[in-house]
């Protein structure tokens, strides 16, 4: 099994259909790796941009035996689009399980937002649901900014690795739908609507490194001047 063939897929279907470019950045985040009580943690990245998108960052990551790829979406400020992440990450946390992780996060929590960017996913959601799943436990908590901002479409469990064809199969479909809401995306012309989601992306980037275990894991990993980086460059909004 490649434990990155979700990096692979994203890559090529984002390529092909949206025509995203790589997006320089420093050369000192392009490999992280260290050695911890738990084994190798290492990061392997690539940064991308495209037509209304800020930055697509598509994260190999490994840890210990296990690991995966992480997918981030961010849109241009003048675009209300959706957060979007995805990480699928095989022997992480749990054995022969597939640590998967679903996100389209709106930055404003509205019924425009609902309608343009969660009721595209329910059907999606409600299919996912029905895998086979244990809840994730024991990576930690996140803070209560992030807790209190989570999509209504968020999915978070171990899958079984008997379902890995299933799980690309959705993660591909959930692709598909955020696609579909980019292609049809306008920009914001609404002055207050503007300031509401300049607001969150302030809110969110003061909680985003300090307040979730995978940031706290990193700045462990590789001390905070380097996490605030990577963060800045792969993950804020």
């Amino acid at each position: 099994m490649n434990k990155y063939i979700l990096g692979d897929m994203v890559t090529e279907k984002l390529k092909r259909e949206i025509g995203m470019v790589a997006k320089p950045f420093p050369e000192e985040l392009k490999i992280l790796e260290t050695v911890l009580p738990s084994g190798e943690t290492r990061f392997e990245g690539a940064l991308y941009q495209a037509d209304k998108l800020k930055k697509i960052t598509i994260s190999n990551h490994t840890h210990g035996e296990g690991g995966g790829t992480v997918v981030m979406i961010v849109a241009n400020d003048d675009y209300d689009l959706p957060f979007i992440l995805v990480d699928i990450a095989f022997g992480f946390g749990k054995k022969d399980t597939i640590f998967t992780e679903f996100e389209a996060m709106p930055l404003i929590k509205d019924e425009e937002s609902t309608r343009k960017y969660v009721d595209p996913f329910r059907k999606w959601r409600e299919a996912i649901g029905k895998l086979p799943a244990e809840p994730v436990s024991g990576l930690g908590e996140v803070g209560e900014f992030l807790k209190a901002n989570v999509s209504p479409t968020e999915y978070i469990c171990f899958v079984p690795e008997a379902y890995t064809d299933e799980v690309l199969k959705f993660a591909d479909q959930f692709f598909d739908i955020f696609l579909d809401i980019y292609r049809r995306a306008e920009p914001v012309k609404n002055a207050q609507r503007k300031r509401e989601m300049d607001t969150f992306r302030s809110e969110w980037n003061k909680h985003a490194l300090d307040d979730d275990p995978s940031g706290v894991m990193i700045i462990e990993a590789f001390g905070r001047r380097r996490a605030e980086l990577f963060y800045d460059y792969f993950v804020n909004l």
